[in-house]
């Protein structure tokens, strides 16, 4: 305000320009640090200890499936097949969740 008044009116929106460049360099400044900050922040550092628990429930599950659903699977085809229908729908899930389970060992993978 003491430069406006000291340069008179004449240079009045000179004045108003380079103080509003100034807060956008402010501003654009801040902008940037935070960021940078929050793009160092997203990458954190994965616990071994909730990734060795994550991969043996996967493993349990896993097993589980195979112990629980391949007998059930071969009956399910077994009926299906005497009683003349289409046992396909049993090849749809098994590969559902071979592919389920693929993507979650791919995730967990060790690196």
């Amino acid at each position: 305000m003491e430069v406006h008044r000291e340069l008179g009116p004449d240079y009045g929106d000179a004045v108003v320009e380079s103080f509003l460049a100034k807060i956008d360099k402010h501003i654009e400044e801040r902008v940037e640090q935070r960021l940078a900050s929050a793009r160092r922040l997203s990458r954190r550092p994965i616990d071994p200890a909730r990734l060795s628990k994550y991969r043996t429930a996967l493993t349990g599950a896993a097993i589980g499936a195979v112990v629980a659903g391949a007998p059930l699977s071969f009956a399910a085809w077994w009926v299906l097949k005497d009683a003349g229908g289409n046992p396909a729908p049993l090849v749809v899930i098994w590969v559902v969740l071979l592919a389920v389970y693929g993507l979650a060992a791919y995730r967990l993978r060790r690196r």
